[in-house]
């Protein structure tokens, strides 16, 4: 007998969370809550999806994020370029030149791969590099480098990420907004009751063909999902993309 398979959502940030919803929805419109014999549950599920529906809208309509994630992106870049031209130096000829860029790489080394951090987090860490780099000593040896003006330019991308978190999260406050967190709650005893009822029916051999299909379709996306999770955190763990650009994760700010 095939059951739906168990997922644990604490793994789901909140657009996996919302996507993941989003496809149960369709997978019970496309097969009917009639012929899935779920009517006597899915009525509290619909009333869930709606409010989920409606404030993660809420919660992501800024127009704020767009402008938050290019300049993201462009610092990140910046920063990489930073990493790597002093990586470069330590393979040049001039001994003066290969000593200043060890120090610096030091420094560097002292806050790891920045963009694997959230947005605040990562803002916090470039403001102290950049104050690092300024100050005399090490000022100097970013003119004997010649990266001067690429610190200039970090400084001011990593100022232009935090004015632009802080309007939006002034915007935020001075609109409605939803509340992803209790809406996720929410919706969950409602996904997990609908579960309960189908297999459910499986034990009682009270399937369908329609039932049948919609339990092989959701324990598919059940899987996809699962190893698009575990693909992600490899990712994330792993210590082999240092010199990749890594696109931001906004949902980090809020989780």
């Amino acid at each position: 007998m095939v059951k739906i398979k168990s997922i644990s959502f604490s793994r789901f940030r909140n657009n996996d969370f919302m996507q993941f919803m989003t496809d149960v929805n369709t997978l019970i419109a496309n097969a009917t809550a009639a012929a899935l014999n779920i009517e006597n549950v899915i009525v509290p599920y619909n009333a869930a999806f709606e409010v989920l529906n409606g404030v993660f809208k809420v919660k992501q309509k800024s127009d704020l994020t767009q402008q938050i994630v290019t300049v993201d992106v462009n610092r990140d870049r910046t920063w990489s370029a930073l990493l790597m031209r002093i990586r470069a130096t330590l393979m040049c000829p001039v001994e003066k030149e290969v000593n200043a860029a060890q120090l610096l790489k030091d420094v560097f080394d002292l806050y790891g791969n920045v963009r694997k951090l959230s947005l605040i987090e990562e803002s916090a860490a470039l403001n102290n590099l950049v104050e690092d780099l300024e100050k005399e000593e090490l000022a100097a040896l970013c003119v004997i480098i010649g990266i001067t003006k690429w610190v200039k330019l970090l400084k001011e991308q990593n100022a232009e990420v935090q004015t632009l978190m802080i309007e939006r999260r002034n915007e935020g406050a001075h609109r409605e907004s939803g509340d992803v967190k209790a809406a996720r709650e929410a919706i969950e005893p409602c996904y997990e009751k609908i579960v309960s009822r189908v297999n459910a029916l499986v034990e009682l051999e009270m399937t369908t063909p329609e039932i049948d299909e919609f339990i092989t379709l959701l324990n598919k996306q059940i899987k996809d999902f699962e190893e698009m999770l575990t693909s992600r955190e490899g990712k994330r763990n792993s210590g082999d993309n240092d010199d990749n650009d890594i696109e931001p994760t906004l949902d980090n700010e809020e989780d």
